[in-house]
């Protein structure tokens, strides 16, 4: 089987590992209208990652990768915090967390990136829709399953105090 077959594969395979997490990730949370909040952090993940590969496809270029992968991070934080947290210490600091390593890891990749000129990570990824497909696909499942413990605790319907051990 050839990678681009197994990135296809991979990539069709995504949104069970997403549904995975969701079901995992208990059903007690806020919701938005009809639909729960951290379900929507999970879609903006894929949708943020989906939506940054078209440009990165075209132009052949893989810049702008790990700055869209913080600034996935930024989003999901954010939604979490604006439409599931009732202003909570808690979330606020989970939140804030995030996206104080977001912008610290992306800031300094992207910089490496820019400094060096590329990322040879990418030399074989790029020309291949179906990998360079598979690694903005990656990335979106790595930011979902990275931040999902927090995201849960933000998006509770449960609010604990913060109040030492």
């Amino acid at each position: 089987m050839t990678l681009p077959t197994k990135a296809l594969i991979v990539v069709m395979a995504s949104p069970f590992v997403a549904l995975g997490l969701i079901l995992i990730s208990g059903r007690d949370g806020v919701l938005l209208g009809q639909i729960p909040v951290f379900d929507l952090c999970i879609a903006v993940a894929f949708l943020c990652q989906w939506l940054a590969f078209v440009p990165s496809y075209l132009y052949q270029t893989e810049h702008y990768f790990d700055l869209s992968g913080s600034a996935t991070y930024i989003s999901v934080a954010t939604l979490a915090l604006v439409f599931g947290a009732s202003g909570d210490p808690r979330s606020i600091l989970l939140a804030t967390l995030i996206m104080v390593w977001a912008i610290r890891l992306g800031t300094f990749l992207f910089s490496r990136v820019r400094k060096k000129g590329s990322d040879s990570r990418f030399v074989e990824i790029l020309p291949s829709f179906r990998v360079n497909l598979l690694t903005w696909t990656l990335q979106a499942i790595w930011v979902s399953v990275t931040a999902a413990c927090a995201l849960v605790a933000i998006t509770s319907a449960t609010k604990v105090p913060i109040d030492g051990w």
